[in-house]
């Protein structure tokens, strides 16, 4: 599982220094969830014409995602001038696409969710040329892009969303990354001109990568990040052929993930989540299941679902902020245990072992006594 190390896609200056610990309180408080994707009915909604999102997108482009159906449109939030803001929804059958653009102050849950929303079946949009800063996976793409706000002085990130929504149960559809990617850089562009941005217009990604296929563990270094050796008896010996890992593929990626699976099923991931979204990520125990925003059809604690986030430390890879983050997903390790053993030992190696791996990271406070690995409340 060795592999080329990732350059993010854009540098941010740090805004935290490196060797902040934090972890886990017992809420499970979880944010107002989205409701599912049903055939919108009532005076706010209305058949489609020729284009949707407030006009930024064609209708075409937006319905090929969705069944062949009548289509209906929500009543869209639509771009104000010097302000950018969009949410709309189109809906057809069971299935809707919705497409949103928000500053980072008014993303709220959703921005700092994404990291653990963000699987290794998702690839990066951005590349050598193109610097894009975003993610895209079979019903889910998004990018950040700057946005130069009337009497503020510094551009302001803008969180940019394209994605399919159905209820648990409805019927896959084909990945569509590649026309979601599309579509995000988009409405990034429509709505950046509409509130008058002042940014240049970001290019349209180049092909998108498929998913990531599970691999065997090995004696090497899990995805280039952890020791195997760390994952203790459960994957010593003839155990070992039960686990596979899967990371991220190879790119200019916001996030660098790797999920393990135990007997086909996702029970850990690790991320290093680059610039923009890092010093925004879920801090551990803030809830015990993330909301889930996507919703999806797989059964619990399967590799669809969003996991509980156990251990997260900032650092600093190329001059810029990174998160390192492990989530379980197979909840049922008691309180302060990862595979039976202490959360702080496991989480330390990853975290060690990926600050190693990443690109001209810097490593986790060298100084920091014993103690300052034991997880706060």
């Amino acid at each position: 599982m060795l592999r080329s190390r990732l350059r993010p896609a854009v540098h941010v200056a740090s805004l935290l220094t490196a060797g902040v610990l934090v972890a886990g309180c017992s809420s499970s408080a979880s944010p107002s969830a989205e409701p599912s994707a049903i055939t919108p009915t009532g005076s706010e909604t209305t058949p489609v014409g020729d284009t949707v999102c407030a006009g930024l997108l064609p209708t075409s482009a937006v319905t090929a995602l969705l069944p062949a159906a009548p289509a209906f449109t929500a009543k869209d939030h639509t771009p104000l001038p010097h302000y950018p803001v969009l949410r709309c929804q189109v809906t057809a059958g069971e299935r809707s696409f919705v497409g949103s653009a928000y500053l980072f102050n008014m993303a709220g849950a959703e921005r700092v969710q994404l990291p653990g929303l963000t699987t290794t079946g998702s690839a990066p949009l951005g590349n050598g040329e193109n610097k894009l800063y975003g993610m895209a996976g079979a019903d889910d793409a998004w990018l950040v892009q700057n946005c130069k706000v009337q009497n503020v002085e510094d551009p302001v990130p803008m969180l940019v969303r394209a994605r399919t929504l159905a209820p648990a149960g409805t019927p896959d559809r084909p990945d569509q990354r590649q026309q979601l990617a599309n579509l995000a850089v988009d409405l990034a562009n429509g709505v950046a001109k509409a509130a008058g941005c002042e940014s240049d217009p970001a290019p349209r990604p180049g092909p998108i990568q498929p998913a990531s296929e599970p691999k065997p563990i090995t004696d090497a270094p899990v995805c280039g990040m952890l020791d195997p050796a760390a994952l203790g008896p459960q994957a010593a010996g003839d155990q070992r052929a039960r686990w596979t890992a899967a990371a991220t593929p190879e790119g200019a990626g916001a996030i660098q993930g790797c999920d393990l699976f135990l007997d086909n099923r996702r029970v850990l991931s690790f991320a290093i989540v680059h610039g923009y979204l890092a010093p925004g990520t879920e801090a551990p125990g803030e809830r015990a299941i993330l909301s889930e925003r996507l919703p999806t059809g797989g059964i619990a604690n399967d590799a669809q679902l969003s996991g509980t986030v156990e251990g997260k430390v900032i650092g600093m890879c190329d001059k810029h902020t990174v998160a390192y983050q492990l989530t379980r997903h197979n909840g049922e390790d008691p309180p302060g245990r990862t595979l039976g053993q202490p959360t702080e030992q496991f989480f330390r190696a990853f975290a060690d072992g990926a600050s190693k791996w990443g690109l001209r990271c810097e490593p986790i406070n060298p100084k920091a006594p014993e103690d300052d690995w034991k997880f706060r409340s």
